[in-house]
């Protein structure tokens, strides 16, 4: 019976380490995999545009700052709230990198003939 008690004594530390531990094994970081984009026309038209409405939410259990989204191509006919989404570099920041909070959403709308394709890039996982 002796030579079990080592064994079992580096599995109960294997779990006790991996119970214990942040963003390792049993709790994985956040990242752009947790940022969802949905977007939907609002129904407003105007001439040849319509407006669709983006809505960035962080699905992670914490917050999320410096989210970056990738949109190839990118206009809109009427300005988008630099505040909200901004190009920076080849990515557009969301909320001027400010965290975006547990299962928060940021929303920005923008006019154009047809919708635009939006990635998640990067971000900023802040857990405590």
């Amino acid at each position: 019976m002796a030579p079990a008690a080592p064994l079992n004594l580096l599995i109960y530390l294997l779990l006790l380490a991996c119970l214990s531990s942040r963003g390792t094994v049993l709790s994985q970081p956040c990242g752009p995999s947790n940022i969802q984009v949905n977007q939907h026309l609002s129904g407003a038209r105007e001439a040849l545009d319509s407006e669709f409405v983006v809505e960035i939410k962080n699905a992670c259990a914490c917050s999320q700052g410096d989210v970056r989204i990738y949109a190839p191509g990118f206009v809109s006919q009427k300005l988008v709230d630099p505040r909200v989404f901004r190009p920076d570099g080849g990515t557009f920041l969301v909320n001027g990198g400010n965290p975006i909070p547990a299962g928060s959403t940021v929303k920005f709308s923008y006019w154009w003939d047809r919708a635009s394709r939006f990635y998640p890039a990067s971000s900023l996982p802040r857990c405590p």
